[in-house]
């Protein structure tokens, strides 16, 4: 869950970044989006449904997402979508 806050800024208030938090366990990110403790390391999940209309003059999308830990990610919701279908990841590797 992405949590906001209202600051004040230069007069006005404005909605910020605040704190992600995992939608099934509550464990707090400690970078943003990245849930690693460590600051070399990246991890992030996302759990996302984009739904985009576009029109001649312009158009719109919305956005739903789940956040959800890496822990969560591998324990939970990989072990629903096995035993469903008998589901598996697509898993790929970068070196760089």
């Amino acid at each position: 869950m992405k949590h906001m806050k209202t600051v004040l800024i230069l007069e006005h208030t404005e909605e910020v970044f605040d704190k992600l938090t995992c939608d099934v366990c509550g464990t707090e990110s400690h970078w943003d989006e990245n849930w690693s403790s460590a600051e070399p390391e990246k991890h992030i999940t996302t759990v996302q449904l984009e739904e985009e209309e576009s029109f001649p003059n312009g158009g719109q999308s919305t956005q739903t997402q789940f956040h959800i830990c890496p822990t969560c990610f591998k324990t939970k919701l990989s072990a629903w979508f096995e035993s469903h279908r008998q589901a598996k990841a697509t898993v790929s590797n970068s070196v760089w």
